[in-house]
Order: C-alpha cells, then sequence, then structure tokens
C-alpha cells in the first residue's frame, strides 16, 4: 500500500491532500506512545503492529483524498474497489461450496472438517465466519454500485444478489441480520442521480435471505452437514455480553488513559474470577467498549463523537452522490459489526475503508493539495524503500514465530525435533512469543524462584490459554499460594468453559495423589459449571 501510494505521488506527480480528519487518528496514536512510556513495559513488543496499523491507515486516508482531489478519479476508486470485493465475494462463496463438501483443496482453500465444529459455518479463507459476512455485505454494496454505473443490468444483479445472500446464509452470522435489512432500507430511497432500485426487488430480498436463514438446517441435512437454527444461534450463553461486562469494568477502573492499548486481554485474565462465563479474548468485541477499556473515557467520547460528527456533516447535510452512498454502504456495514466484534486489524477493512474515508472527507470538504519538488518527493521515495525493508523485516521476524510454533507442535506431538528455532533469538521485534515458548517449555515443581513464578504469572496474564492458566495454578499449588492457585482454576473455568471437564479431571486425579492439589480442587467449581 505505501509502495503503490508513493508511485501515484512520484509517477502522476499529484498532489497529495492531508484530510483533517486525521486529527482523530493521532489522539489513539499519541495516547498510545504515552502509555508505552508510562507502562512497565510489558505490552510494549505488542504496540508494534497497532501502530503500523495506524499509519497505514493514515496513508489509506491520504491516498483516498488525494485520488479525489483529481477529477475523474472518485469514479475509478469506486469501481476499483467494487469490482475487487464483487470478485473476492463471488470467490469466497464457491470457496464456502467446497468447504461444505469437505473437500480437501489445500493450500488454495482452507479444509474443514465435517465435524471439526458443532455447526458447519464455512468461511472461505478469511478465516471467520463474521470476518467473512462483513465481506460479503461490502459485496453486496459492490452490486450496488456497479448497478448504478450501468455496468450491471438488473438481471445481472439479481442473480448476483441471491448467490452472495447465498453464501451470507451460509456463514451463519447475525450481524448479516442487521446489516441486509439496512441494505436494502438505504437502497429504497434514491438520490436525483441514481437509478432506481425496486422496493419489490428490495423486499424480496430481504424476505429471500430470511428464506435462506431459515431453511438453512434442512438444507444442511440434505447436503450432509450440521447448521444451527436461529434459535440455537440466539439462545444460551452469551459471551459477549460478559466480554463487555468486563470492558466497562476496566473502563470505570481505568477511567483516564484506560488499561493500555491491547491490554485487554492481561486485564480480562486480572478479574475474569469475579465475572460469569465468557471466552478469552484480545479484545471486548465491541468497538467503543474497546476504545473505553484501553483508551479511557476522554479518548473515546472524543473519537466517537468526532467521527459521528463527520458522518452527519458527511451523509445528512450536503446534497450525496453515488460514491458517497457506495461509501455509506461499507460504513454502515463496518459500523454494525464493530458494535459485536473488533474488524479493524484486518487490512481487506482498514485499507478500504480509510481510502472511503479519505475520499468522503475530500468530497465534502474540498482542500488544495501540497505541490512537493523533487527533493520531497526524493525524500518520499526513500522514506517508501525504507518503509519497504522495514516490513520485510517485519514479515521475516513473524516467519521466525511461526517456526517457533511448528516446531513446538511437533516437539509436543512426541517428535525428536531441533528445537532452537523456537529459541528467543538476539534480535526480535516479538520476544513476547519467544518468551511463551520458554513458559511451555517451563515444568511445574516446588521450590521454584519468585524470579520464574513472576515470569510465568506475567505469561499467563499475557496468554491466558487454558494450558498456561492450569500450568500457572500448578506452580501456585505447588509453592505454597493455594488461593492464588484456587482464583486461577476460576480464571479458568470463566475463559474456557468448554475445555474446562478435561482439566477438571486432570485436578481431580492429581487430589487423589497430592494432598496439595486437594486443597485447591474442593474449591473449584463444578465439572458442568456454566
Amino acid at each position: 500500500m505505501l509502495i503503490l501510494f508513493g508511485m501515484v505521488i512520484i509517477i502522476d506527480q499529484l498532489k497529495p491532500v492531508f484530510p483533517r480528519i486525521l486529527v482523530l487518528l493521532a489522539i489513539p496514536f499519541t495516547l498510545i506512545l504515552l502509555q508505552a512510556t508510562l507502562n512497565d513495559g510489558q505490552l510494549v513488543p505488542d504496540l508494534l503492529l497497532p501502530l503500523i496499523y495506524f499509519l497505514l491507515f493514515a496513508v489509506s486516508l491520504v491516498a483516498g483524498a488525494t485520488l479525489a482531489h483529481t477529477r475523474g478519479r472518485t469514479e475509478s476508486v469506486c469501481l476499483s474497489l467494487a469490482v475487487a470485493h464483487l470478485l473476492a465475494g463471488l470467490l469466497s462463496v464457491v470457496m464456502q461450496l467446497i468447504q461444505i463438501d469437505a473437500i480437501d483443496a489445500s493450500p488454495l482453500v482452507m479444509y474443514i472438517g465435517r465435524n471439526a465444529q458443532p455447526f458447519m459455518r464455512p468461511y472461505a479463507n478469511v478465516a471467520q465466519p463474521n470476518q467473512l459476512a462483513l465481506l460479503l455485505c461490502f459485496s453486496l454494496a459492490s452490486v450496488w454500485y456497479l448497478y448504478q454505473q450501468r455496468l450491471l443490468n438488473r438481471w445481472a444483479s439479481g442473480l448476483l444478489v441471491v448467490v452472495l445472500l447465498g453464501g451470507l446464509a451460509l456463514t451463519q452470522s447475525r450481524i448479516a441480520w442487521m446489516i441486509v435489512p439496512a441494505f436494502a432500507l438505504i437502497c429504497a430511497f434514491k438520490t436525483h442521480d441514481e437509478q432506481p432500485v425496486s422496493k419489490w426487488f428490495l423486499a424480496v430480498m430481504v424476505l429471500g435471505y430470511v428464506a435462506f436463514v431459515l431453511s438453512l438446517p434442512l438444507l444442511g441435512h440434505f447436503l450432509g452437514f450440521a447448521s444451527g437454527s436461529v434459535a440455537e444461534h440466539i439462545g444460551g450463553r452469551s459471551e459477549r455480553m460478559v466480554l463487555m461486562q468486563q470492558a466497562w469494568h476496566m473502563a470505570t477502573q481505568h477511567p483516564w488513559l484506560g488499561v493500555g492499548w491491547f491490554g485487554f486481554g492481561p486485564e480480562q485474565v486480572r478479574i475474569a474470577a469475579d465475572f460469569g462465563s465468557t471466552t478469552y479474548a484480545e479484545h471486548s468485541h465491541n468497538l467503543i467498549l474497546n476504545l473505553a477499556a484501553e483508551l479511557g473515557f476522554p479518548a473515546t467520547i472524543l473519537i466517537c463523537s468526532g467521527l459521528a460528527w463527520w458522518a452527519i456533516q458527511c451523509f445528512f447535510i450536503k446534497a450525496v452522490t453515488v460514491p458517497i452512498r457506495f461509501a455509506g454502504l461499507f460504513f454502515v456495514a463496518v459500523f454494525v459489526h464493530s458494535m459485536v466484534e473488533f474488524p479493524l486489524w484486518y487490512a481487506f477493512v482498514l485499507i478500504p475503508i480509510g481510502i472511503l474515508m479519505g475520499m468522503v472527507h475530500q468530497l465534502r470538504w474540498p482542500s488544495e493539495g501540497v505541490l512537493l519538488g523533487r527533493p520531497a518527493k526524493s525524500v518520499i521515495a526513500v522514506i517508501l524503500g525504507g518503509a519497504f525493508l522495514f516490513m520485510a523485516l517485519i514479515t521475516w521476524d513473524y516467519q521466525r514465530v511461526t517456526t517457533g510454533f511448528r516446531v513446538l507442535r511437533w516437539q509436543q506431538s512426541g517428535y525428536v525435533v531441533d528445537i532452537s528455532p523456537s529459541e528467543r533469538p538476539a534480535f526480535t521485534l516479538f520476544p513476547q512469543f519467544f518468551d511463551y515458548f520458554k513458559l511451555t517449555k517451563m515444568v511445574a515443581r516446588e521450590g521454584m524462584s519468585d524470579t520464574d513464578i513472576a515470569f510465568a504469572e506475567r505469561m499467563s496474564h499475557r496468554f491466558g490459554y487454558v494450558h498456561v492458566l492450569s500450568k500457572m495454578a500448578e506452580i501456585y499449588t505447588l509453592n505454597g499460594k493455594p488461593e492464588q492457585a484456587a482464583r486461577t482454576m476460576q480464571t479458568l473455568q470463566r475463559l474456557h468453559p468448554i475445555s474446562y471437564p478435561e482439566y477438571y479431571d486432570y485436578w481431580k486425579a492429581q487430589a487423589a495423589l497430592d494432598a496439595r492439589y486437594e486443597v485447591v480442587f474442593k474449591t473449584m467449581p463444578a465439572r458442568d459449571a456454566q
């Protein structure tokens, strides 16, 4: 992205535009740097990628505003995004069909076994059903734009909508239950320069999607895969509600600066024993609450009120054109998704949303670009070249992390392997993962040093996985800290209720052999605790 934008500036000799909305982005960026200087340094390695994401988002904003500043490029931007997202959506639906047929097309398509999960939710190559649902909603918006540009007729548009709605139903994502009707309501109203969309078609689209969703269990039965009903997706334990309660608690306990960016996960491990059962997560699954928990109330209020004012100005005050409406469909989808997820760390969301926001800002508040001379362009070229090399370094370093995980998995599977790739190198941008490898090799025993116990505590907060928490409880148990062990097992049950029975049985067996385990076991939640 950085290289492409640099080529736009240097080759096409555009004047870059720096939209004022960048000020809102500067708030979290500055606060994260402040948090990095104030905390004890434990989370500093985890701040590298978020800061890069913010930088990439800023570049996307500038790119969108710059392209919109040049006559005729607004339509090119929208057309490029629409075609790309429509093709990606259609390809994803094909991948979904491959997955529900249990066809192993790896490495081209992620394989999902028929019994790999209680409900078969094919996610193509996006790795998560809700993320795929968001992509397919972008594809629906793209069909609308291509229809408005008269590149698709009514019949082709209708057929593509049916295919995409079928893919949406297969994801079984509840965000689409809100996004699809919202899209229909928005498209029902037209501006003076739009092609009208039949209200009958929109009604049939929504009802057809409802029919897809309701009939999916029956369809899955005939095709040989398990699909949950609407009642099953609505009922049951609400993990997200507890996550949101935890986020609110963090925000009220740390109202000014929050718990620190990327601090939700570690803080969740510290407080989970005091809440109901949920799931271990690195974010609250709600963007606003996540901002409040990690950045504090002042920054959250400034960011959210600023974005709300910006959206009102862009979409309700002045006449709305087709490109702005196209961007608005994307924003509606992301907003709904952000209330139950945290999608902005994904490139397929971050970059197009940044480009569209920059474009919309420039169309609403036109401003002249900055004329760059040859020396300035040379400096930009050097910066972009350095950024490219830095990203290559990050990629290479992260590959070492993935190699370490593979070696660890092979070793735990009983293979004799060279464990040196899992050892922390002299230089790495991701030391936290190599510390995790060190923790997995640590054996719980009595007489451990305070330094080793403190290291295990820190890493169990950073990586609150089920096996890590059980090991931490054993370390406490064997080193004369039964109260901390009992609370850790309570935390394990709260964050991993599905895996908890297996660990309950392990501790029950250990309690029969060791009185120290028995003391902790007597305080543990019941095996079937919910």
